[in-house]
């Protein structure tokens, strides 16, 4: 029971039973979750919320106990994998930067040659460094895609037609 205050000499009583207490608690803990992300507050919540039914049939303090932990457990185990992966897993990766780099075709604008350490290609409006992976050499005006980007060096190879041979 929890006192609120007198009126005339008499007290009024708020009487909040354990049921009542488990519903606010899963409640806040909700109301907190929006304010975090990954949804961890909110298992908690759910339990709480879970456990609930079984407080308001009587059920001994440790048998709620017990169900709130199965609940966080099942909650946290199950229902989270598909929160999150519904929320965060259908974002399209971006590939942004130098990452974006990687797949496209350019031309080389000097050849790439490691014995003479030279090698620059031009991917759209910007020139590169360049090397091939396989340290071949690639002629200029050969068309090439981006393989990798080490540093400010991007990893070519040569464009080569269905033949096998290189695209001149």
């Amino acid at each position: 029971m929890i006192y609120v205050g007198r009126q005339d000499n008499e007290r009024r009583m708020l009487m909040l039973e354990l049921w009542h207490i488990w519903v606010i608690a899963g409640i806040v803990l909700w109301i907190f979750e929006i304010f975090t992300p990954g949804f961890v507050v909110g298992v908690f919540g759910t339990a709480c919320l879970i456990v609930a039914p079984f407080a308001g049939a009587d059920v001994t303090f440790k048998i709620q106990l017990l169900v709130f932990g199965i609940a966080t457990g099942g909650t946290a185990l199950v229902i989270r994998p598909l929160i999150i992966r519904h929320f965060y897993g259908r974002e399209a990766k971006i590939r942004t930067n130098a990452d974006a780099l990687v797949g496209k075709s350019c031309i080389v604008t000097e050849v790439i040659d490691l014995l003479s350490g030279t090698g620059m290609v031009k991917i759209g409006g910007e020139i590169w460094s360049a090397s091939t992976p396989d340290e071949s050499r690639v002629d200029v005006g050969q068309k090439v895609t981006v393989r990798e980007v080490i540093g400010c060096k991007v990893v070519v190879e040569a464009i080569t037609t269905e033949k096998g041979g290189a695209v001149s």
